[in-house]
């Protein structure tokens, strides 16, 4: 996740208010073998790794982008991190679980679900997850769905765009197991700045000022986004999507 290093630290500030779902962890948790150990890949800032404390005796993330991984270890010193691609990734230990927190898409999937087979203990699980485009109730939904249309979907990435067929790619590997989808509900409530900064941080409003809008389009959007929403709070659909898999290979490292 490259891309995200430029804005670390609007990324780092609003991102850490997107929390995930405690059932989602919770229903993880309860189908792990054990709780000795789990590991989140393309872990960002860690605040998805972080939720994994508590539930698992050892928590570490890795991710390819060097200042989200300063943010991480400065944001959870209690945690070990790792800057590295989840490709060539090289843990010293197998894990009970394994999470990909909306970040699953940017890799090459088969390639690191072929690794599970020794990343992960006999019925170990993995889990890639993720939130959808985001849904903005109230005024600002029709303004955030007229940028989409008329600026920023040319510049989303085809993976962000096309069918998700993660669940198909797992039930194609002969050492997963119990491939599924679900869903949890997931409803944040933030600010108007906190929404318009997290859009901000997205790859594909970044690549639109980049390419189009310039650095004057931020000031702009900052003030559309608090002009039209006069309310303290508003409410974002993150609904998360969970592809989960079982590791069926049994043999030791």
């Amino acid at each position: 996740m490259k891309q995200f290093n430029k804005n670390a630290e609007a990324y780092n500030n609003v991102r850490s208010k997107i929390a995930y779902p405690d059932a989602l962890y919770a229903s993880l948790a309860a189908r792990s073998p054990t709780h000795d150990a789990a590991l989140d890949i393309g872990c960002g800032n860690g605040v998805s790794t972080v939720r994994l404390q508590g539930l698992f005796q050892h928590v570490e993330g890795c991710d390819i982008g060097e200042l989200l991984i300063e943010k991480a270890r400065q944001n959870y010193p209690d945690l070990t991190f790792s800057i590295s691609p989840a490709e060539e990734f090289t843990p010293q230990r197998r894990f009970d679980l394994i999470t990909s927190a909306t970040s699953f898409y940017w890799m090459d999937r088969k390639a690191v679900l072929m690794k599970m087979k020794q990343w992960l203990k006999p019925d170990g699980m993995f889990c890639a997850y993720k939130y959808d485009f985001p849904v903005a109730y109230g005024p600002l939904r029709d303004f955030i769905e007229y940028e989409l249309v008329t600026k920023w979907s040319r510049h989303r990435d085809p993976r962000l765009t096309q069918y998700d067929d993660t669940l198909e790619i797992m039930q194609s590997c002969d050492h997963l197991k119990q491939a599924r989808r679900e869903v949890f509900a997931n409803i944040i409530f933030l600010t108007p700045q906190e929404v318009a900064l997290f859009f901000l941080s997205t790859s594909y409003v970044t690549h639109y000022i980049e390419e189009e809008g310039g650095q004057a389009y931020i000031d702009q959007f900052l003030t559309a986004v608090q002009d039209i929403e006069r309310a303290p709070q508003v409410a974002i659909n993150f609904d998360i999507h969970a592809f989960t898999a079982v590791n069926g290979f049994s043999s030791p490292v």
